[in-house]
């Protein structure tokens, strides 16, 4: 029986227990560089960079900020962050889902991972995977294909591999470990200068999570679609600063 090595399977990098934290986004029917706009960046500014040739622009003496890095799976465009948290907050998921529908995965620094699915510049689910206390007002059919898969694994501690298959599901768009090890279109941004929040008043922020808008496509439902924390071994907290969605 063959077994892949660890570095080859297409989510060693989400299993690799030397990750402190990292933050991913999928966006349907948006090139890279609109993701980058949408973040707040200017593309013109990135440049074709590896994983490791990246990191080196996590310098700590610079402001508070993140580096992005984009590519695109089809339909599908993503948006990776090692050690940072902006593709969690509202702002730029909010941009990112004007006119489309966008995923967002979290491994949090501080043990707490999150999960959030956007439509139209709304917040349709917010949970932490496999905490009940969390669980969206229903309809809640992301919560749903999530847990499943989670059940499914019979561990104590799944990890966040289950919420990414229950991603790819309906996507197909799988972010492998050699895509993200390998050149993309990079840049680093700075907190100051990404997508503000909605401000409390504003509709989009509005509503409480959960709350669906319409009626949201059903996992696994082929495109076009109509479209805390996951239990892990405890890690280093983080000292990035940033606040995730609330």
């Amino acid at each position: 029986m063959h077994v892949q090595d660890s570095t080859t399977r297409p989510w060693a990098w989400a299993e690799d227990p030397r990750a402190v934290m990292w933050c991913v986004t999928f966006t349907r029917g948006i090139t890279p560089e609109d993701v980058l706009a949408r973040y707040g960046a200017d593309a013109r500014a990135a440049q074709f960079l590896t994983r490791q040739q990246a990191g080196r622009l996590n310098d700590s003496s610079l402001a508070e900020g993140s580096v992005l890095r984009v590519g695109a799976l089809g339909a599908w465009s993503f948006c990776f962050e090692d050690y940072g948290v902006m593709g969690a907050m509202p702002g730029p998921l909010s941009a990112l889902s004007q006119g489309r529908e966008t995923f967002s995965v979290l491994r949090g620094g501080d043990g707490t991972n999150g999960f959030a699915h956007w439509r139209d510049g709304q917040c349709t689910e917010r949970f932490e995977p496999g905490f009940t206390h969390t669980k969206p007002k229903p309809p809640h059919p992301w919560w749903d294909a999530v847990q499943e898969r989670l059940d499914a694994t019979g561990k104590e501690y799944p990890g966040l591999v289950p919420l990414l298959e229950a991603v790819v599901h309906h996507t197909g768009a799988v972010l492998d470990t050699g895509t993200l090890s390998g050149p993309l279109l990079t840049l680093r941004l700075e907190d100051s200068s990404r997508t503000p929040d909605p401000p409390p008043s504003h509709p989009r922020s509005s509503r409480p999570p959960g709350r669906i808008l319409g009626r949201p496509a059903l996992p696994g439902t082929p495109p076009p679609p109509a479209v805390g924390r996951t239990p892990n071994a405890p890690i280093t907290p983080h000292t990035h600063g940033a606040e995730t969605e609330k």
